[in-house]
């Protein structure tokens, strides 16, 4: 009997997809400018249907399935005159040609929530907040910064420019959140190069997923994923920017690109960033040499220095027959760092600083219809040869007072070392995609490789600082999305992760307490994960969203050997495992020159093996941990208004209710209920909000001119640092309640030729804590000079 109903539901979709075919069409075009020359990412809106497509880089769009009527098709794009057509697709039958003549009196606007027509009306199925980076190419902000002004997003640092950090999407961490370059993993880009130290301008685009993400981003993502899109939409540019403010802190950025007639393509994107880092904090200080104490001490961090400078070199053809993209890289970086502090403040150091540099070649290929219409390949491939060192050498004690003590012997200020290693990491991967009619297939495979080799230059033959740490990961997806209508959109998709590693374990001989065991240890880990994402249009203003996956995280090489620095590693981690849900909705709400955009998602999460980072004995550092399992049900929330080009603003709020499930743990061969079992997990914000306000003044002074005055304020409710039932209530350590607000004013000149921007930050001078009692900056301010060209 299920045969039979299996057989006529396939005749009726059969049916059903002929008589749809009698009765719908193809309509498709070309966008050029005045020189017949084609313009990628162009908005075409049938408005009638509420349909939105992009133009590709040869300026062609296509709409498929289109019912037979008369529509208003809308082409636009920031910088150009927007056009109408009215067509008729039973009288249609030749290629739309639209040509767009520049606008000169539109400026970008500086504000990154705006959501365009194309974000209003995007039909992925999956939760993604995207960003147009290039309306903030005039502010001093790095990449990380502007991410954490997105709804369910935070970004928790342990000091200044250069500094740890800590990024979250709904409450998940560390590696279970995962950013790619172009699609590229940048796992293992190392040090100096990673988001909190990559200028905004090197963006043209960032894309937001929250919880499940698309199988083409490939790797064992298990809360969301940040893709950088630096592709720029133009073939001829020129973008310098040069700042400067608080605590000598200077940055610098250029993008290049020439791109010739026959589709071969130079690019060049270079930044700089140097900060003393020297800000004021606040700490309990002692002299170390008579030991009198200054408690709630203002005092200047001493030992703060970061610098990294990086270059990436693109060569290639691009908008071939042969290939879309056939492009070689290859990124120069190098970084210095100082360290401070400890995992807390009370550890100063005054010599302890580490070093590296980055040298990765890289190859992508891409091409569209390849060997018939709908087949897409894309390819990409890179290993980075970069060395790092850590450098422990000065046998002394220092002090907040910036006063130190230098102890005999040979030593170091946690270590004595000077370990020199490699992180040898290579990635690659390749992603097939089919599209025909309503469905569209992907296939996805992703191969990852770390082996970390090193030696103590103090002591080159102590065998402990050789000791293999190296692991590799397979990543196979597989994915299906049916698309019957303008209105639904369904996507089904597999994975399957696999893991080997090997290291030495050192251990004291029980027999002699003074000889140490080397024992060699592998294994070979995989799992399977599962998922879907829907969406539905009940109107043209509002989309439900929803999504569910059965998802896997195996543990990082940080996770397993540690960081060199603040992480130990724990071999005995075990992989993650979660079971996540996202229910959503945007609804947008027009009226007249005004717009008010509403959107909020409900999420639940339920984690097996969790992985959280706790400090170890002496607190000096962290070490990751398992708990059997971790809740997590929240909701974020955000709404904006705008009116015409002039102002927008908007706020936004998150909840994540992250609770330990861990009911029974061990102790000494006895099981017994945990004290901490369903109590919120600590030092993990749960609620938190943003807010922001812009104000564009057009031809102020001069005609093509443009001065935009913009309001951010940050909130993070307090926490607790260890589990709320730890300690007496007036004895608890907290990170307090964060409050911060910014300035910027940006005056453009010349249609945004030149660029002058002044930022103030945290400008009341709170003193905020990400971590606790690690102080970040407090008021500062910065200025911006940049200079663009394009064509």
């Amino acid at each position: 009997m299920s045969s039979i109903r299996i057989i006529s539901i396939l005749l009726i979709w059969g049916y059903c997809s002929i008589l749809s075919a009698q009765t719908t069409s193809i309509v498709s075009g070309i966008v050029s400018d005045i020189d017949n020359r084609p313009i990628d990412h162009v908005s075409v809106h049938i408005q009638e249907l509420s349909l939105v497509a992009n133009s590709n880089k040869t300026g062609q769009f296509s709409f498929s399935n289109i019912p037979s009527g008369t529509y208003s098709i809308q082409v636009s794009k920031i910088g150009y005159d927007s056009q109408v057509n009215v067509i008729n697709t039973a009288t249609q039958s030749d290629k739309l040609h639209f040509t767009l003549l520049k606008d000169t009196s539109q400026i970008d606007e500086v504000t990154i929530f705006g959501f365009s027509p194309t974000q209003l009306a995007n039909r992925q199925a999956y939760n993604i907040t995207a960003i147009d980076a290039t309306k903030l190419h005039n502010t001093t902000t790095d990449i990380a910064h502007v991410l954490d002004r997105v709804p369910g997003v935070r970004l928790r640092e342990s000091g200044g420019v250069g500094s740890d950090y800590e990024f979250s999407i709904h409450g998940f961490s560390g590696k279970r959140i995962r950013f790619f370059l172009d699609g590229v993993p940048m796992e293992h880009f190392g040090p100096a190069f990673q988001i909190n130290n990559i200028p905004i301008n090197l963006a043209e685009r960032i894309e937001v997923y929250k919880g499940v993400v698309p199988i083409w981003l490939g790797s064992d993502v298990l809360g969301g994923a940040v893709n950088i899109i630096s592709g720029r939409q133009w073939r001829d540019y020129l973008d310098v920017a040069y700042s400067f403010g608080s605590f000598n802190t200077h940055r610098s950025s250029i993008n290049a690109g020439k791109t010739f007639k026959n589709g071969f393509t130079v690019q060049l994107s270079a930044f700089q960033n140097y900060a003393d880092n020297n800000y004021p904090v606040t700490v309990d200080a002692s002299d170390i040499r008579t030991g009198q104490y200054f408690p709630n001490s203002r005092v200047k961090r001493f030992h703060d220095q970061y610098r990294n400078e990086t270059a990436i070199v693109k060569l290639g053809f691009v908008d071939r027959p042969w290939a879309d993209q056939l492009i070689a890289s290859f990124t120069l970086g190098q970084y210095y760092k100082e360290i401070q502090t400890g995992a807390r403040m009370v550890t100063v150091y005054g010599a302890w600083h580490t070093r590296g540099n980055m040298q990765m070649p890289a190859l992508q290929y891409q091409k569209k219809d390849a060997f018939v219409k709908g087949l897409t390949i894309r390819a990409n491939a890179n290993y980075n040869f970069g060395r790092d060192q850590s450098i422990d050498t000065v046998h002394a004690r220092y002090g907040w007072m910036a006063d130190s003590i230098r102890l005999r012997g040979n030593g170091g200020e946690l270590q004595y070392n000077h370990y020199i290693y490699r992180n040898n990491a290579a990635n690659a991967s390749a992603t097939v995609t089919y599209a025909r009619d309503d469905h569209f297939f992907a296939f996805n495979h992703v191969y990852n490789h770390f082996d970390r080799k090193g030696f103590n230059d103090i002591a080159p033959h102590e065998q402990q600082y050789r000791i293999p740490q190296k692991t590799e990961k397979n990543i196979t997806a597989l994915s299906y999305q049916y698309s019957p209508s303008t209105k639904w959109s369904t996507t089904l998709f597999g994975k399957y992760n696999q893991q080997n590693a090997r290291t030495t374990l050192l251990e004291l001989d029980p027999a002699n307490t003074g000889d140490t065991l080397y024992h060699s240890v592998d294994f070979n880990r995989s799992n399977f994960g599962y998922g879907l994402a829907t969406t539905y249009f009940i109107t043209s203003q509002l989309q439900l969203k929803a999504s569910y996956e059965k998802t896997n995280r195996l543990p990082e090489s940080e996770d397993l050997f540690g960081d060199v620095i603040n992480k130990e590693g724990n071999w005995a981690i075990k992989p993650e495992r979660s079971d996540n849900f996202n229910l959503g909705l945007d609804y947008t709400l027009p009226i007249n020159a005004n717009r008010i955009f509403f959107s909020g998602a409900a999420i639940y999460y339920h984690a097996k093996n969790y992985i959280y980072y706790t400090f170890n004995n002496i607190q000096n550092r962290t070490t990751a941990k398992n708990l059997e399992g971790v809740s997590n049900m929240g909701f974020e929330s955000s709404i904006r208004y705008s009116y015409k080009q002039t102002f927008a603003a908007g706020i936004n709020l998150t909840y994540q209710n992250i609770r330990n499930m861990q009911r029974y743990i061990e102790f000494g061969g006895v099981r017994f209920e945990s004290k901490d079992y369903k109590f919120r997990l600590p030092n993990i914000p749960y609620l938190f909000g943003h807010a922001d306000a812009s104000l564009f003044l057009k031809n102020l002074f001069r005609p093509a001119d443009q001065l935009t005055i913009s309001y951010n304020m940050l909130y993070v409710k307090d926490f607790y640092l260890y589990w709320a039932d730890s300690g007496r209530d007036d004895s608890k350590h907290v990170i307090p309640q964060q409050l911060a607000h910014d300035l910027n004013i940006v005056y453009t000149l010349a249609n945004g030729r030149y660029n002058v921007g002044l930022e103030g930050k945290n400008i009341s001078d709170q003193i905020l804590y990400d971590n606790f009692s690690l102080q970040k900056p407090g008021r500062a301010f910065y200025l911006k000079l940049r200079y663009f060209i394009k064509n």
